[in-house]
């Protein structure tokens, strides 16, 4: 049962950015695409790292097992 909520957390965070990635290529809308935030966090180093790690973290959370 845990893993299943933990599933659904995922498949919610995930259409949560696909509906915030449609509402911001609309252009109606003042929200940054995920482009757009991805770009200004690779600006420095601290920001390309905690990119990375977070990549990780998910990569890990989701294929090893």
């Amino acid at each position: 049962m845990s893993r299943d909520l933990f599933v659904a957390g995922y498949v919610a965070v995930v259409l949560a950015v696909v509906v915030l990635a449609v509402a911001a290529r609309r252009g109606s809308t003042r929200l940054a695409s995920p482009a757009d935030v991805f770009g200004k966090l690779s600006v420095r180093r601290f920001g390309r790292v905690a990119v990375g790690l977070g990549w990780w973290w998910l990569g890990w959370h989701f294929f090893v097992r």
